[in-house]
């Protein structure tokens, strides 16, 4: 995870797909990203066991595998270490 969690748009997908199941043009209006950022990162994602597609309505939507549920905690976990690290560092 560690290649791929400074990739652009890789944790906001996480924390998206977190949420709710999602389409490729719902990620891409909600990230303002170019389709093929988005197409590589899933490609990765899915590739990594974080995702998966399935069917919705017609639609093919991603969803947060269980593998990819336990990189949003461990993301968040991450984030309330460095929310910590910046209140010590601007306490300066």
């Amino acid at each position: 995870m560690r290649d791929y969690i400074c990739r652009k748009h890789f944790a906001e997908i996480l924390i998206l797909l977190d949420k709710a199941p999602m389409s490729f043009n719902e990620l891409l209006k909600t990230l303002n990203a170019y389709p093929d950022t988005l197409t590589r990162r899933l490609k990765e994602m899915g590739s990594a066991g974080l995702i998966t597609g399935i069917k919705m309505e017609g639609k093919l939507r991603y969803e947060l595998t269980d593998n990819g549920k336990e990189a949003v905690k461990l993301l968040k976990d991450l984030q309330k270490i460095l929310d910590g690290l910046d209140e010590i560092i601007s306490s300066f």
